[in-house]
């Protein structure tokens, strides 16, 4: 696919990929600075409000180019569930930043992934209902 015709161009990206691996990396840290008495009460205070910020910057920026920020918001749904269960999940906002960057950049792909992610939803959901034993 051409630089033209994709929806989010290589500055962008990159400009994205190092907002959400700076947010990463200060909540890795502060996880392990967490152990320090008072240092770390108020890291993990701060960790807080910096995953908030980096996550309402990169929605409010996937709404202004146009994109359904669904890949993205179900990656960081996914690393707050594991954050709030204390299973930090190293680097999983990035991760959903350069996947949901991908799949914006390659829309057969996504397709696919859609298509995928549907089937599964429907057999979880059926499952769940006691239709499949």
């Amino acid at each position: 696919m051409n630089e033209e015709q994709k929806k989010i161009s290589l500055p962008e990206a990159i400009i994205m990929i190092m907002v959400t691996g700076l947010a990463d990396l200060f909540e890795l840290v502060a996880t392990f600075i967490e152990a320090v008495p008072v240092i770390g009460q108020i890291f993990l205070f701060i960790k807080w409000f910096v995953a908030i910020f980096s996550w309402l910057a990169i929605q409010f920026w996937l709404i202004m180019k146009g994109i359904k920020g669904l890949w993205f918001l179900s990656g960081s749904l996914l690393d707050a569930v594991a954050n709030f269960l204390a299973v930090d999940i190293p680097f999983g906002k990035t991760a959903s930043i350069i996947l949901t960057i991908y799949l914006v950049n390659h829309p057969k792909t996504a397709k696919v992934a859609q298509v995928a992610t549907g089937k599964i939803s429907s057999i979880a959901k059926a499952e769940a209902t006691g239709e499949i034993k």
